[in-house]
């Protein structure tokens, strides 16, 4: 077995955490229940798992206000779920729906 045979990415290496944060949102957006609130507080989640610290200081905001600003509770607003996507790693992508109602 050789440096070869692992060519993908380190099990715990930062583009391995970055998929799975990926994932984890990608879900939640995806659920029917998924709204504003819910969707906030699962990029608290991912940010505090991610080092909340470092997330705010990206964001240009203190971490108190950042879990103030994805605690579920205010509005969420589009420039700050950019924001820290782009903190975390990530980014948004949108699709068609399958089989849209017309």
């Amino acid at each position: 077995m050789s440096a070869d045979d692992f060519t993908g990415p380190a099990v715990n290496g930062p583009e391995a955490r970055a998929a799975q944060r990926a994932e984890f949102l990608d879900v939640r957006v995806r659920m029917d229940c998924c709204n504003e609130a819910t969707f906030a507080r699962a990029l608290l989640l991912v940010a505090e798992l991610d080092g909340i610290d470092d997330v705010a200081r990206a964001c240009g905001v203190g971490t108190e206000f950042m879990r103030r600003q994805l605690n579920g509770t205010r509005p969420l607003h589009f420039d700050s779920v950019l924001q820290v996507t782009r903190a975390l790693g990530v980014q948004l992508r949108v699709e068609a729906l399958p089989d849209r109602p017309r």
